[in-house]
């Protein structure tokens, strides 16, 4: 009988868990490690703050794992000794035959700390949602910076299409005209992951709505009301969303390699430790413009080709590669939806964007759904 242990209940993770499940025999066991107890997709963040749908019409239970014969263990990981195989949690020590690593990113401890500053707000925290909500309800006047504090961040897209949405907001409350909105970026252009063309798309669409973007521009702390800026400058805001640079969880240590993070080899994400594998945030895994984007759609993908390559260490099947394919739904005013899609292996990355339309914000919903019902299918 094989064990299989799962470190996070994220896309890589649940993507695994399911893969795994189909194929392995019933009394082979699978066990899912998580601090949470509960799952949702990460651009329904943005559909809450933006008033399009409720967070919570979007979360199901982890729980749900059981109903299919997966554990779920609800604790921290302590430790992993990748050697043996065996991961202590807070719950008891866990000994596997083989051991998926998805434990995801966390916000850079620093920028964390920039973001308890009056009028400041973690964009990519559900649990700041309510207070997002009452600062852009109130404010009538000032200006409202959405800024990335560094990298690597992720979703890419997502700080962008939250000034969409907050220009949206601001529109409808009858206020847009005494408020400024205000992007700020320390990189180049708006998404250097995807070329100049997506990246001059989106920020025309930022021109349209009257946003100001503010490019190359690098966060060095955030005072009182203030953005302070490498070289001297400063940006005043009277409501920030700000996007952490995220961190390795210092769990991973005994498998990073010297960028910090997790370093599997980019096709079949086994790690240098047998039977030991990574996905996902927790991971750098190299591309023609420095490294694959933190993006659920990476992790998914790789879950399952990681599931794969361990159902084949574990007798079952021939193992697979991931070929760096990816895309992404990028969402603007008006409920419309534009897709990113491509090969992010290829030198440069091949993508193409189409343009957005109702039908693709009608199949980014569809995605959700489809994500939710394979994953955590409700009875």
């Amino acid at each position: 009988m094989s064990h299989v242990v799962i470190l996070g209940a994220g896309f890589g993770g649940l993507a695994a868990a399911t893969e795994l499940r189909a194929v392995l025999p019933e009394n082979d066991r699978i066990t899912v490690v998580d601090r949470r107890d509960e799952f949702f997709v990460g651009w329904a963040k943005l559909w809450d703050l933006g008033g399009v749908r409720s967070l919570v019409d979007g979360t199901r239970s982890l729980r749900t794992l059981g109903d299919r014969g997966i554990t779920v263990e609800r604790s921290e990981v302590q430790a992993i000794d990748p050697q043996s195989r065996t991961v202590r949690t807070s719950a008891g020590t866990l000994e596997a035959d083989a051991v998926l690593v998805a434990l995801g990113a966390g916000p850079s401890p620093a920028h964390r700390a920039w973001l308890d500053r009056d009028g400041a707000h973690d964009l990519y925290d559900h649990a700041a949602l309510p207070a997002m909500h009452e600062a852009l309800e109130a404010i009538r006047s000032g200006r409202v910076v959405v800024a990335i504090l560094g990298g690597p961040f992720k979703c890419p897209p997502a700080p962008y299409e939250a000034a969409l949405l907050v220009d949206e907001r601001l529109r409808e409350r009858g206020v847009r005209d005494d408020v400024e909105v205000v992007v700020v970026t320390p990189q180049p252009m708006t998404l250097p992951a995807a070329g100049v063309d997506a990246s001059r798309y989106v920020a025309s669409h930022l021109d349209q709505r009257g946003i100001a973007l503010r490019e190359a521009s690098r966060v060095v702390d955030v005072g009182d009301g203030a953005l302070n800026l490498d070289g001297g400058g400063e940006i005043a805001f009277d409501v920030l969303l700000g996007v952490p640079a995220n961190v390795a969880p210092p769990v991973v240590a005994p498998l990073a390699g010297a960028s910090g993070w997790i370093e599997p080899d980019r096709h079949t994400l086994a790690t240098s430790f047998d039977r030991v594998y990574a996905v996902g945030d927790c991971t750098h895994i190299p591309n023609a413009l420095g490294a694959l984007p933190m993006a659920g759609v990476f992790a998914a993908a790789e879950g399952e080709v990681a599931a794969r390559n361990i159902l084949a260490d574990l007798g079952h099947g021939d193992g697979d590669r991931f070929d760096g394919h990816g895309h992404c739904f990028l969402e603007l005013p008006g409920r419309k939806v534009a897709f990113v899609q491509g090969d992010f292996y290829a030198d440069p990355p091949a993508v193409e964007l189409t343009d957005a339309t109702d039908e693709l914000f009608a199949q980014k919903m569809a995605a959700e759904r489809d994500l939710l019902d394979a994953w955590l299918p409700v009875r």
